[in-house]
């Protein structure tokens, strides 16, 4: 279990939890324990655990594989080596969505799926970013990936979002969470635009993905558990609900709260 501030857990929704169970700790090697009710598995991924939950419907809620609709994208994973680990997931027989490739900003990385259509990246190395804003974090960063072997397991990093504003956003999350940001992809070559911002999230990173041209509003709704992921905790106070009402976001009920894009969080305190 996590008890540090920033991102606790992200929660997914799942047509079998135990089949799930069975994918993140065979072929990821994420530890379930007990905790919570019985249809539930917790797994423990490093710096935030995973929550596997049932769906309540057989489809995804509108989410699609797309870069231009704004919500939940996908759950990052450092890898000590990023071809180790995807020959595994190449002979458990699941597919990828891009295929192991360097990436802009200096890293290696592939995407694959869960069997609900979570998105999962193995991403190996530190960002050499266009636009560093915390100079130190970057250096931990560049550190902890000169530490890490090549045969180091998948370890949670990021869960990755897309927004509207990237500005707004980042103000949203300073403000609310007190999270630093680290620096910024700014890609040349991407012809809509594409910024990618780096926050510090706890142990954990926030990744805002934002584009120059107009994006879809999120899927997600109150009240409904789609396949993937439907939410992320986050440590909260007794004044982040205010916080986040005053800076364009919603309070849907409890402890859940909505940012100014829609995207599901569960304040913990």
């Amino acid at each position: 279990m996590t008890d540090h501030p920033g991102i606790r857990h992200v929660e997914i929704g799942c047509r079998d939890v135990a089949a799930s169970t069975e994918f993140y700790r065979d072929l990821l090697g994420f530890r379930p324990y007990e905790r919570g009710g019985p249809d539930e598995q917790w797994l423990s991924a490093g710096p935030a655990d995973l929550l596997l939950v049932p769906a309540d419907t057989d489809d995804s809620g509108g989410w699609r594989y797309d870069d231009l609709q704004r919500g939940f994208r996908h759950i990052g994973l450092k890898v000590g080596s990023v071809d180790r680990q995807a020959e595994r997931v190449a002979q458990a027989g699941v597919p990828f969505a891009v295929e192991p490739k360097q990436a802009y900003g200096g890293v290696r990385l592939c995407f694959f799926q869960d069997p609900d259509g979570t998105v999962l990246e193995f991403i190996e190395g530190h960002l050499d970013y266009d636009k560093t804003w915390t100079p130190e974090l970057a250096e931990a960063e560049r550190a902890a990936h000169a530490a890490r072997p090549a045969d180091a397991p998948p370890r949670f990093d990021h869960v990755a979002v897309t927004v509207a504003d990237a500005t707004a956003t980042i103000d949203f999350y300073r403000t609310v969470f007190g999270y630093p940001v680290i620096g910024q992809l700014l890609n040349p070559k991407d012809t809509r635009g594409f910024e990618i911002t780096y926050l510090q999230a706890g142990s954990a990173v926030l990744e805002v993905f934002a584009f120059g041209v107009d994006t879809e509003p999120t899927p997600w709704r109150p009240g409904r558990r789609a396949r993937g992921i439907d939410r992320v905790a986050v440590a909260g106070d007794a004044d982040t609900a205010g916080r986040a009402t005053e800076s364009g976001g919603q309070v849907v009920s409890g402890g859940l709260l909505t940012d100014r894009d829609g995207i599901a969080l569960d304040v913990i305190r």
